[in-house]
């Protein structure tokens, strides 16, 4: 496994800390500090499982970006989902034996492992437990189901515009946004052609609505983008 810690490995993960526990109350926080859960690094370009690898644990990522993806019967990549801070990805070990897909990290990542088999320890505390990871997961796939419909119906300039607004609004509303993707993997992710992607870059940056720098992006012109995403 391509890891390192902070000076050198893994190191248990305080999982009753994570914002996605703490709703749970007292005598569950107390359960889930017995999870045998790690905090683990990994660097740029590093996998974090494969597709078809045993699926024996669940990840929540503490810090960066995660890249899922799967590949096609004629072994073409397709990106199908980017992963946040705070988001839970890997949970098919809940409902399934193998990964369906692959999670590589975009950058440096830092993520919490949990032990799908650790989670018969939580005894009377399971159900609640696996009740919320899976809201979790509902959610991520609602939102898969939207990006869905947006490749479906929506043109070249109104998906990226719309990719560009989520992704900016999700990390920060206002300055300079990390934008860990490149042209290749923005179009992958969106179903367009990389000679697509950089035209309308380089023309929403001529006409003053976004700004780059650094693969770093800053959104000038907030109305012009939104009424761009939503056109049709």
């Amino acid at each position: 496994m391509n890891t390192k810690k902070s000076q050198g490995g893994k190191s248990r993960c305080p999982i009753c800390q994570l914002g996605i526990f703490t709703e749970l109350g007292r005598p569950i926080e107390d359960a889930l500090q017995n999870l045998d859960a790690e905090s683990l690094n990994f660097m740029a370009g590093s996998t974090v499982y494969e597709t078809a690898s045993a699926a024996t644990a669940i990840y929540v990522l503490m810090h960066g970006y995660v890249k899922l993806a799967k590949t096609t019967l004629i072994g073409k990549s397709q990106i199908i989902r980017i992963v946040r801070v705070g988001e839970i990805f890997g949970f098919d070990g809940l409902v399934a034996e193998y990964y369906n897909h692959s999670a590589a990290a975009v950058g440096e990542i830092d993520v919490c492992r949990i032990p799908v088999a650790g989670l018969q320890d939580l005894g009377e505390h399971k159900a609640e437990v696996e009740r919320l990871i899976m809201v979790r997961c509902i959610k991520e796939l609602q939102h898969a189901d939207e990006r869905l419909l947006e490749l479906g119906a929506k043109r070249s300039p109104e998906r990226l515009a719309s990719f560009l607004v989520d992704w900016c609004n999700a990390t920060s509303a206002n300055g300079w946004v990390p934008l860990v993707l490149s042209r290749s993997e923005i179009a992958q992710f969106l179903g367009l052609t990389i000679e697509t992607v950089s035209r309308l870059f380089a023309s929403w940056k001529r006409d003053g609505i976004l700004r780059e720098q650094k693969q770093s992006i800053r959104v000038m012109d907030w109305q012009r983008l939104k009424l761009l995403a939503q056109s049709n």
